[in-house]
């Protein structure tokens, strides 16, 4: 049976079938199942032949579930794709052996660290949404840079003029401020002359300002002040499979917007790792290749999406609008 790589635990399991990790049953039945807490109840105690880290699942075919806690009656599995609900107990519980399965652990955690740096349509931010994503100024016209920040796309401030209230008329008349991005030595200069920019509010302009990253800041020159509010386009960083939610229903990390956008990029970069971990350099380069095809074909789209149209007016709004047709 085919299954979608939806979860952790389905990576996990499609790669253990990939390799050849071939589950065993453990001599035990599962008798019971609870939903809401993930509790299998056992016919014996699974303590000797299962530990917190391994995978469990009923069917040769089916996606595994990772096992949370173990005690003398009772498994407990984190299971989103609710397979442990769909089955008819009691049933035999099978597992996938320990040391591949802490091997494929291993290797999409290296597959992760490969794509850290990873730019998908599914990460970017929204700075229009319900709740946008904004940079809020401190004293020294400073924002503290995102902990989920991986790289800026765009800063701006649709109503730079903190006297102006958003949607009124004299709001409409701008200026709009753009930030792009510039070097850190760069920045460092033009906040020691920024009291020399003019600051015109009130005239329909975009204004072409710059912002950089100093230590644990975005800085921006002009200075906007103390509590400006920046919104912030930008690509987020993803949180890692398996990793500690500090949710106690969720308490580990199944999914993320990269295995939910690019789920062949998981399963390539960890069969890359894998076979780069055992030697196999041949299926290593293989994956490898696939990777890179299958990425390079979003990131193509991504850039083009993100830059296509730019720059390709007869006239430019980072001008006054009494210049824009005038040769003088």
């Amino acid at each position: 049976m085919a299954f979608f790589i939806q979860s952790g635990n389905a990576l996990v399991s499609r790669v253990a079938q990939w390799v050849g990790a071939i589950p065993s049953s453990i001599s035990i039945n599962a008798t019971a199942f609870n939903s809401s807490t993930g509790v299998i109840t056992t016919s014996a105690s699974a303590v000797s032949s299962v530990m917190v880290g391994d995978f469990i699942g009923c069917s040769g075919m089916g996606p595994y579930t990772t096992v949370l806690a173990v005690s003398s009656t009772t498994i407990t599995v984190s299971d989103p794709d609710e397979i442990w609900a769909n089955v008819t107990l009691p049933t035999a519980i099978l597992k996938l052996p320990t040391q591949s399965s802490s091997e494929i652990l291993s290797c999409i955690q290296l597959c992760e660290l490969k794509m850290r740096t990873i730019e998908l349509p599914a990460l970017r931010t929204d700075p229009y949404g319900n709740t946008p994503t904004v940079l809020t100024t401190d004293a020294q016209g400073m924002a503290p840079i995102p902990a989920d920040m991986n790289k800026p796309i765009l800063f701006f401030q649709e109503t730079p003029n903190s006297q102006v209230a958003p949607g009124t008329p004299a709001a409409s008349m701008g200026p709009w401020i753009i930030y792009d991005r510039v070097g850190d030595r760069e920045i460092i200069r033009r906040r020691m002359i920024d009291q020399l920019y003019v600051r015109p509010f009130g005239v329909p302009r975009v204004i072409r300002a710059s912002f950089s990253e100093v230590g644990g800041n975005y800085v921006f020159t002009p200075n906007p002040g103390e509590n400006v509010e920046i919104k912030a386009y930008y690509q987020r960083t993803f949180p890692f499979l398996f990793g500690p939610t500090g949710d106690a229903l969720s308490p580990i990390v199944q999914n993320n917007a990269t295995l939910a956008s690019f789920p062949e990029g998981y399963m390539y970069g960890t069969l890359w790792a894998y076979y780069d971990k055992n030697k196999n350099n041949e299926e290593a380069q293989k994956w490898n290749a696939r990777y890179e095809d299958s990425y390079g074909l979003i990131e193509d789209q991504n850039f083009k999406g993100k830059w296509l149209g730019g720059d390709q007016h007869l006239t430019s709004e980072f001008q006054p609008r009494n210049y824009r047709y005038s040769f003088k």
